[in-house]
């Protein structure tokens, strides 16, 4: 299927972001194609965004070899904006940048200049420096060049920065900050303290994927009796030593995969430590959904395991179909989630009409 205009996305959106109770969160995953955007709503219509993807022109997957090239599409931030609207929204109220990587930070600056934002939150300075013989075309989008550019997009903005184990309410949203800049919080949230599981696996992995990944600000949201785990890029290390030995994170019903699901991350003890009772991966046609990763998942018992494309490179551990929002390459729906306060998660996929109800 090829790409719609920003109009007719727009329009596709309206039919899937209604809460399914007045009572219930929701929860809008947005194909921004391997980057990260997940929009909140809680039913008297605050609103917070985790990430806002890449920056115009970037992100589009690549066409196969002998393929045409795909019609042109729309932004992060355009994609963003549409979700927003067809949620009612006329503002939002909070974004959280995990970490300036270019698929998370990147959409940010097109952002502010389409839709009210009233307040910006993130880990604190960039730490990941301009590595040497670093091409031009590479240096453009790093985190050394990107951060600058940030401060700028938000100078005039309500700025927070925010650290490992602080808190912020959101309404009856709670937000917990498991890990920021590198640090995990400095004490177990609510609920943890157990023994971590598969603590004998390997501590650490030699690569982290650039130093902005394991200084992600990673959250717990809590709404109700449900936890929500959101963790940006962190990456093996920092997971390893939020479970192991002890699991300071506790359970978790809904988990965001991840760094996209990709194999720096998500290692088995964090898997087997958090056990979810739903992942979503947000990952692109060729970006993250690393099957080790999806074969963890997927292997344990109780878990529904969801994408937001299916995985090209290997396409035998995907989930099944019906739990694909975007098979294609070309693909582009979100993903639309309501969380009740009792922990009842429901999963709306645009592209068949299913919707999956998990029970606690």
């Amino acid at each position: 299927m090829m790409r719609r205009s920003w109009a007719l996305l727009a329009a596709a959106l309206l039919a899937g972001t209604a809460p399914a109770s007045a009572a219930d969160l929701t929860i809008v995953s947005i194909d921004v194609e391997g980057g990260a955007a997940t929009l909140y709503i809680t039913p008297d219509g605050r609103s917070l965004l985790i990430d806002t993807g890449w920056p115009k022109g970037r992100g589009a997957p690549r066409p196969a070899p002998g393929d045409p090239p795909p019609s042109p599409s729309a932004s992060s931030a355009e994609r963003i904006v549409a979700a927003a609207r067809a949620a009612g929204l006329q503002r939002i109220d909070h974004v959280v940048i995990t970490h300036y990587h270019v698929d998370h930070v990147g959409g940010l600056m097109e952002l502010v200049k389409l839709f009210p934002v009233r307040e910006v939150i993130d880990h604190g300075p960039n730490r990941e420096a301009l590595p040497p013989g670093i091409t031009p075309e590479r240096a453009a989008s790093a985190p050394a060049t990107l951060y600058p550019a940030y401060l700028s997009a938000i100078a005039g903005l309500k700025h927070r920065t925010m650290a490992a184990g602080q808190r912020l309410r959101i309404g009856q949203l709670e937000l917990t900050a498991v890990h920021s800049d590198g640090q995990p919080s400095p004490r177990p949230l609510p609920g943890s303290g157990r023994a971590g599981s598969g603590c004998d696996e390997p501590a650490a992995l030699d690569d982290n994927g650039g130093e902005e990944n394991p200084r992600s600000l990673g959250l717990l949201l809590r709404w109700g009796k449900a936890r929500i785990l959101s963790m940006g890029d962190a990456t093996w290390a920092l997971e390893h030593g939020l479970v192991c030995p002890v699991n300071r994170i506790g359970g978790s019903d809904l988990m965001f995969a991840n760094n996209h699901g990709s194999a720096v991350s998500n290692p088995p003890a964090l898997v087997a430590s958090v056990r979810p009772r739903v992942v979503v991966v947000n990952n692109g046609p060729t970006k993250g959904a690393d099957a080790a990763v999806l074969e963890r998942y997927r292997a344990l018992a109780g878990t529904a395991v969801w994408q937001l494309h299916g995985a090209l490179r290997s396409p035998e551990a995907n989930t099944t179909p019906e739990r694909i929002v975007n098979p294609g390459r070309y693909d582009d729906g979100n993903l639309t989630i309501t969380v009740s306060s009792d922990a009842r998660i429901t999963l709306r996929n645009p592209r068949t009409g299913r919707s999956e109800t998990y029970s606690p």
